[in-house]
């Protein structure tokens, strides 16, 4: 995670949040559909969990550094649950809001996940498996806010090297 796929996530990070800055009705950058590289692609199927409802979404990935699942899941707005063949993606936006409950009380994934498990279940969506939507989205939350941290640094970096230019 943290020496290729964080990094490689920034950029398409900070597209996604520029689009929803821009207000946008959808805030989702377009993703091609297929690459034309030559190499070797596959459908990968991901589960992705927002506030009110599932969805399962479907994707051509290949060995290209701008086709891999994390790249184009954070260009449609989702953070996945591993860096090469996730299973399950997480909305940024519910994302976002876990990370700032969290900053207010103190964190407890599992009851976040239980709750949000049972509140779709109630609304007729299934989930196999004891505990895989809690390890999978701690995955996800854990790795999104590796992700903001390192932007924000970045971020602060430039603004102090540009502070010596003024």
């Amino acid at each position: 995670w943290n020496h290729v796929v964080i990094p490689s996530l920034i950029q398409p990070f900070m597209l996604f949040e520029r689009e929803r800055l821009l207000r946008r009705e959808e805030h989702t950058v377009q993703v091609e559909e297929a690459c034309r590289c030559g190499k070797q692609w596959r459908l990968l199927k991901v589960l992705c969990v927002y506030f009110e409802r599932l969805e399962t979404i479907e994707f051509h990935v290949c060995g290209c550094p701008s086709r891999t699942a994390a790249r184009q899941l954070v260009l449609r707005g989702l953070f996945p649950c591993a860096p090469l063949h996730p299973s399950l993606a997480v909305s940024i936006d519910m994302l976002e809001f876990v990370a700032e409950l969290f900053v207010q009380q103190a964190p407890n994934e599992r009851a976040w996940a239980a709750t949000l498990e049972n509140f779709l279940k109630r609304r007729g969506f299934k989930f196999g498996g004891n505990d895989s939507l809690r390890r999978r989205f701690a995955t996800a939350l854990a790795q999104y806010q590796v992700l903001v941290r390192v932007i924000n640094q970045e971020m602060s970096a430039v603004v102090e090297s540009c502070r010596g230019q003024v």
